[in-house]
Order: C-alpha cells, then sequence, then structure tokens
C-alpha cells in the first residue's frame, strides 16, 4: 500500500513538474507573466470551461467581474485592476473563443456571451458581484443587468454604443460581417514593418489562424505605435491577447458576438446604480451620449477627456478617479 501511494505521489510530482516547465516556456515565449499575487482558473458554465484570472484575493471584499471586449482577453484589464485590487476581490474571464476559454459552436447565438457570464456567476456562486465590461463587454454586462435583474449589484460599462442608429459600430460591423463574409480569403501577409501588422476581428479561420502566428514581439512593437498613450504592460498583454484570439471561424459563430452586443433598450431597463465611462468626443456628440443615458433608471455617464475607445489605457488615472467616486456610493 506504502509503495503504490509512493509511485502515484512520484507520477503527480513528475507530471506537476512537467506541466511546470511546459507553462514555463509558454511565458518565456510570449514574453509575459501575469503581476505577482494572481492567478488563474477555469470554471465550467454554459456548456464550456470558462478561463478566468484572479487578481490578489481580498476575501470579504465586493466581487468585480470585469469582462473585456472583442479579441482580447482578461489580462487587458491589469493596469487598472492593479488600481481596484485592495478594494475588490476582482476576476477576469476570458470570454468564448479568446484567450483560454473553449472556442464558439455553432449553436451559440446573441444571448450566449450572456448567459455565460450569468453562469460563471452562479458557478462561482457570488452574491451580486459588481460587473464591468469594455465595449462588446460592456454590451454584454449592459444587457446582463436589463435581462437578468438581481444578478449584478452595479454595471459599470465603457464605452458601449448607447446610440438609436449605429453608423460603424463594432456590432453593425460584426453583422455585417457575419452576413457578407466570403467562404475563403488569402491570409494577411506579414508587412515589411514588424511594427505595422494588421489585426481583424472577424475572417476566415485561415486569416486569423495567421494573426496567431505573427510574432510576438512584432505585435508589441505594433501596439506600442498604435497606442502611445498605453502602459507597457497594456500592451503586452493587448499583443499576447491577440496570440491567442480562436474566435469567429463561421458567420453563425460571427452572428453570437455580433448578436450579444444587439443592446437595443436595454439601458432603460437596467434598475441597479449604473455608470458608463465614454470617451472623449465633438460637444454634439456629446450631448447625443447624454441624451440617450437619461434612460437609465439610476445610471449616469461620464465623459473621459483625452481618450479613445480604451479609456481605461489612454486615461488611467481619470478612469479610476471616476470609478472610485461611483463604487464609493454604492
Amino acid at each position: 500500500m506504502s509503495t503504490g501511494n509512493n509511485r502515484v505521489v512520484k507520477g503527480t510530482m513528475n507530471m506537476t513538474v512537467l506541466l511546470f516547465l511546459l507553462c514555463s516556456t509558454v511565458l518565456h515565449a510570449q514574453g509575459v507573466k501575469i503581476p505577482e499575487g494572481w492567478s488563474d482558473g477555469y470554471v465550467y458554465a454554459n456548456g464550456i470551461r470558462i478561463h478566468y484570472y484572479r487578481a490578489v484575493p481580498a476575501p470579504g471584499k465586493p466581487v468585480m467581474v470585469m469582462v473585456h471586449g472583442v479579441t482580447d482577453i482578461g489580462l487587458c484589464w491589469t493596469t487598472l485592476a492593479l488600481k481596484l485590487q485592495n478594494a475588490y476581490d476582482i476576476y477576469m474571464p476570458d470570454a468564448r473563443g479568446h484567450g483560454l476559454t473553449d472556442p464558439f459552436t455553432t449553436a451559440d447565438n446573441g444571448e450566449t456571451m450572456i448567459k455565460d457570464v450569468v453562469g460563471v456567476v452562479q458557478a462561482m456562486k457570488w452574491e451580486k458581484p459588481i460587473l464591468m465590461g469594455h465595449s462588446m463587454g460592456a454590451a454584454t454586462v449592459m444587457r446582463l443587468g436589463a435581462e437578468y435583474p438581481g444578478v449584478a449589484k452595479a454595471i459599470i460599462m465603457l464605452d458601449p454604443f448607447v446610440g438609436s442608429r449605429p453608423a460603424r459600430s463594432v456590432a453593425t460591423t460584426a453583422d455585417t460581417t457575419a452576413r457578407n463574409r466570403p467562404v475563403a480569403s488569402a491570409p494577411p501577409q506579414q508587412p515589411t514593418a514588424p511594427n505595422r501588422l494588421s489585426v481583424a476581428m472577424f475572417g476566415t479561420a485561415e486569416t486569423l489562424v495567421a494573426q496567431n502566428n505573427y510574432r510576438f514581439e512584432d505585435l508589441v512593437a505594433t501596439g506600442r505605435r498604435q497606442f502611445p498613450k498605453w502602459d507597457d504592460l497594456d500592451v503586452q498583454y493587448w499583443a499576447l491577447s491577440k496570440k491567442q484570439y480562436h474566435g469567429a471561424y463561421s458567420s453563425e459563430t460571427s452572428g453570437a458576438m455580433g448578436g450579444a452586443m444587439n443592446t437595443a433598450n436595454s439601458l432603460a431597463k437596467i434598475a441597479v446604480p449604473a455608470l458608463i465611462l465614454k470617451a472623449d468626443a465633438t460637444p454634439e456628440v456629446r450631448k447625443a451620449n447624454e441624451e440617450a443615458a437619461r434612460v437609465m433608471q439610476k445610471g449616469k455617464l461620464v465623459h473621459i477627456d483625452g481618450a479613445g475607445h480604451n479609456l481605461h489605457h489612454d486615461q488611467l488615472p481619470k478612469t479610476v478617479e471616476v470609478l472610485n467616486g461611483f463604487l464609493s456610493t454604492l
């Protein structure tokens, strides 16, 4: 009996060492690792295995769930999470088809990604977490707040579309691509300049997988050129997310992402405290955004001066200031 147990322990230890070496190799090859004290894990929810990152554990503190946008991963929240982790127990899942979470299926539809987040909350047995989302993630938590009352304590949305007729919104792009995308197309060619890579959200499997094969160093160089206001850590995790993106390989799965962003009249249905942070805009656009946000029952909209769509990267201090002001009222 003792000998058998020893063999099991030794086998387990050998497997653990092997997995550690494999993980270390991957991290070294991609040039990044998660922050000190952070961890990651998996949860089975809504029929798939969903991967998540967790900031430094804060037992007893309010749970905050951060839902990223298209082609990103949970780690794309890192610099913001580092600013908030002392006051909140923060979880950052990889969305379906992103990062280390399972891919889309042909059965997915416009409700799937909302149900994914609800499923994670239920599987983890969280009691009314604060839900924060960016872009597609903002649309996801907006719809969750509207369609699943009682799940969240508050809803925070970073640069969602809030009007009624988007001219070139991500959702419109997704729907158009899903309907019109060709059956096959040539993979993107590696540009001569390594800091000018083209990264698409939608396309054929060949196109998207070719992007996964971009060199990590070249993606970082591209990010530094495109996003001069970003912290270097944000750029590195952005680069990693593009290598891990395994999103919509068919019109059906493209439609699932596009459908998730069909927010319709969701804002008016959110009954819990809600906050919208919008990118900098002209006075006319600001006025339109503010008018659209008036339908919220317990919400407000704030524009972040000098920020683009990725406002939490472009203007992190101001974003944190506004968030803390809102969170202090809960």
